[in-house]
């Protein structure tokens, strides 16, 4: 057995109350370590009053040298390889790649084919 009841709504009439600027004492610690310190001017100024003072120069010791890398000798750095050599046993891997899955190709029609026959 359910029983239906109504209860009288209740409506305001007048203004909402306007949210009143926050102070620095108005702040609370969670609203500073929050997404508020983003988009929240007051809580941004808080955030940065609470940060300490540092040096800006306090990280900066000396002015660092310059690592200098040895260079290969002449004879060094000359390819053991040539060029041509190198495109040509490219393209004679990618053509075996090709050719393998030319091979996997036809094996797979080739078996769908004798199955279509056998159940034919």
């Amino acid at each position: 057995m359910s029983v239906a009841v109504e209860f009288p709504a209740e409506v305001q009439r007048g203004l909402r109350a306007v949210p009143v600027p926050a102070t620095n004492a108005d702040v609370e610690s969670w609203e500073v370590h929050s997404e508020l310190t983003l988009v929240c001017p007051e809580v941004s100024r808080r955030a940065r009053e609470l940060l300490p003072v540092r040096d800006p120069d306090a990280f900066l010791t000396s002015a660092r040298k310059p690592i200098l890398l040895p260079t290969p000798a002449a004879e060094e750095s000359a390819p053991t390889n040539s060029l041509s050599a190198a495109i040509f046993g490219h393209a004679l891997w990618r053509l075996g790649e090709v050719a393998r899955f030319a091979l996997a190709a036809v094996t797979v029609l080739v078996a769908l084919a004798l199955l279509a026959e056998l159940v034919h």
